[in-house]
């Protein structure tokens, strides 16, 4: 329904002028424009709902928000940052062999080959030896921590081998990396030692030196083979290097599992759902090998999606003296995380999460240098969190709520009202899973016109009440409660009447006020805890000294036809449906909004109120109204800098009656000019 209360303003004049020898005078009279006013200049058409009969209601609703899921929990971004050195560094175990036969020993057993034989003793001694190399596919240098060199001698010789001797040499320097005498071996027997190579140096070339070997005399003829002598195998085993320059195995170099500890100022989450999120990770690597990092949340899922939360990053091997850096957000939009920790079987069972963080190297057949100095800087977390479910215990919160409201009821309306009746609901409305106490601790309205204020006195609203936490089947199907006034249990009625413009209430929510069983409340992203207020009157009412404003643009002589008015009249026709009788009083000013004079404002001046139907309680027809005003010199000259009109209408009920108001009230308006202008011929 349209409602519109238009009041009629100034038009335009035309005059025109011409300069000759002679001067008359003569009369203007013309209408200046014509319009309908209606209801819509008070009370908007959004906030108003017809009756069958015609009849008008005001209806004013409007939200406020009392608390959302920030007001319940934020979650802190959490990294964990970690700058360690490699824990550990592997080499694969390997082996070698090498014989010193008989004919290396006793040369002239030449002669004896295949045959059987006394076989004499024999001493020799040498710094000959056997260089192993093994540069291509093992190490070309390394210092160790830890790790072992197992020699093992075997002795094929069919005599005793009384004394064996043997270095094991850097073959660069000649340095001896461990050494050793074996005494008394018996024929086809073997022996093994073994010898730390903790804090040894060794190069890629060895050189395995059989110092001396002291073999007896045969005390009966044996089958001499001059192949078979004293065979050595080398087996390196368990090598952890503090620095190495090899072709290194794929190995884990760092491994973590980390329960992270979240803070949410007394709530205890065990799970959370994510609208949106991050993993974080800043990597700071010096070391000369391809790193891959494995993250994992294993307690996780996504739905649609197999598998737990899991990530790989690979980052590229850094230049010898450099650094690579690699900096990625990697978003986890979706995810659910459960926050009990690695089990919801251990305590604690909430505000942590277990993860997992493997940092490897991959078999790349490339020989690099790698140090146990070599560092690696992780920053790893979870960023930026968003969440669209939290389930747990959220802690007690008490929030405080004192905003303003706007009551757009009566924006355009100035002055007292009279009500024959009104109402007011206040629904609460809870989509929170989590019990929260309400206080209403007071409900204020202000007119901010008169700066008057009144509160709003219930029974109704002296205790607090609880509203149930919501119900997520699904769907999720809020709690609500609701408290509606009127003149029967409240002073809605005057409280209404002093046309408040602003409404402050006063809430205290107290969010989960008696615990919570089983760390299973519940909040989503579009819970809420909302006030819901509704005002709805019949308006059947009185008007005292209520001010009706308009104000529109004119522009007076546009068309200069007149050059000189010398004296003139407004008369103002207003007819009326209205039962209701007002004052005009109607304002004049410039394009700067500065006033120049106002018109009509004689008490004299009044809009006569239509006559009521006693049956009908309605207005069967306008009434007319006639106002005059005369314009002095001074106004007339202002005319032309004319530009804007207000036309202002103060109503007043006779009596204090009260009127319902119909939709088809009108006040239809007319304004007329009488001038006298020179004219010259």
């Amino acid at each position: 329904m349209r409602k519109y209360l238009f009041f009629v303003l100034i038009g335009l004049v035309f005059w025109g002028c011409r300069k000759e020898k002679f001067v008359s005078e003569s009369n203007w009279v013309v209408p200046i424009f014509e319009s309908e006013l209606n209801l819509g200049n008070a009370i908007a058409d959004s906030l108003t709902e017809n009756n069958v009969d015609g009849s008008i209601n005001v209806v004013f609703e409007s939200e406020y928000g009392v608390s959302d899921i920030d007001d319940i929990v934020q979650i802190p971004d959490t990294v964990e940052v970690s700058e360690v050195t490699l824990s550990s560094l592997v080499l694969d175990d390997r082996s070698f062999k090498d014989t010193l036969t008989l004919l290396e020993i006793y040369p002239a057993s030449a002669l004896l080959h295949n045959q059987t034989t006394i076989l004499p003793g024999q001493d020799i001694q040498t710094n000959e030896g056997t260089v192993i190399d093994v540069t291509e596919d093992f190490f070309t240098t390394a210092t160790f921590v830890s790790g072992f060199i197992d020699i093992t001698i075997s002795n094929d010789l069919p005599v005793v081998a009384e004394i064996l001797e043997f270095e094991l040499q850097n073959n660069d320097d000649k340095s001896v990396i461990v050494s050793g005498i074996f005494n008394n071996l018996l024929p086809n027997s073997s022996i093994s030692k073994s010898y730390s190579l903790a804090n040894k140096k060794v190069n890629g070339i060895l050189e395995l030196i059989v110092k001396r070997v002291k073999t007896a005399n045969s005390s009966d003829p044996v089958l001499v083979d001059v192949y078979k002598g004293i065979r050595t195998e080398i087996a390196i085993r368990d090598l952890k290097p503090s620095i190495a320059t090899a072709v290194f195995p794929a190995q884990n170099l760092v491994e973590k599992k980390d329960e992270l500890k979240y803070y949410f100022g007394g709530a205890e989450f065990t799970q959370v759902k994510l609208k949106s999120g991050f993993i974080k990770l800043k990597i700071l690597s010096t070391i000369e090998e391809s790193i891959v990092l494995d993250y994992k949340i294993p307690n996780s899922f996504k739905t649609g999606q197999s598998g737990s939360l899991q990530k790989t990053w690979k980052v590229d091997p850094a230049k010898k003296g450099e650094t690579v850096r690699v900096e990625e957000y990697f978003p986890i939009d979706g995810y659910t995380i459960y926050f009990w920790g690695k089990s919801n079987l251990v305590e604690p069972v909430f505000n942590h999460v277990y993860t997992e963080l493997i940092a490897s190297i991959e078999y790349s057949g490339i020989k690099r240098t790698l140090s146990l100095e070599d560092k690696i800087y992780i920053e790893l977390g979870l960023v930026d969190l968003v969440p669209e479910l939290i389930i747990g215990d959220p802690g007690k919160h008490i929030l405080q709520s004192k905003d303003t409201l706007s009551l757009k009821i009566f924006d355009n309306i100035k002055g007292n009202l009279s009500l024959e009746d009104a109402s007011m609901n206040l629904n609460f409305y809870n989509s929170f899973g989590i019990e929260t106490l309400i206080d209403i601790k007071e409900i204020k309205g202000e007119n901010t016109n008169n700066q008057k204020s009144i509160k709003l006195v219930s029974q109704d609203l002296l205790n607090p009440f609880l509203l149930k936490k919501a119900v997520n089947n699904p769907p999720l199907v809020a709690s609500e409660y609701d408290i509606t006034l009127d003149k029967s249990n409240s002073n809605l009625k005057q409280f209404l009447e002093l046309v408040p413009n602003k409404l402050m209430p006063d809430l205290e929510a107290t969010v989960r006020p008696y615990g919570t069983i089983n760390q299973e409340d519940f909040a989503f992203d579009v819970s809420e805890l909302l006030v819901n207020v509704r005002f709805e009157m019949p308006l059947k009412i009185g008007f005292e000294n209520l001010e009706l404003l308009t104000k529109q643009p004119v522009e007076f002589y546009k068309n200069e036809k007149i050059s000189n008015v010398k004296e003139g009249s407004l008369l103002l026709k207003l007819a009326n449906n209205f039962p209701i009788s007002g004052g005009v009083v109607m304002t004049f000013f410039d394009e700067n909004d500065k006033q120049l004079f106002e018109l009509f404002n004689d008490p004299a001046n009044i809009m006569k109120a239509a006559e009521v139907n006693p049956v009908t309680n309605k207005t069967e027809g306008s009434v007319d109204s006639e106002l005059y005003t005369q314009l002095s010199r001074l106004e007339c000259s202002l005319l032309p800098q004319v530009r804007k009109v207000e036309l202002k209408i103060t109503l007043n009920s006779k009596d204090a009656k009260r009127h319902p108001m119909f939709d088809d009230y009108t006040i239809n308006a007319q304004l007329i000019t009488d001038f006298i202008y020179e004219n010259q011929l």
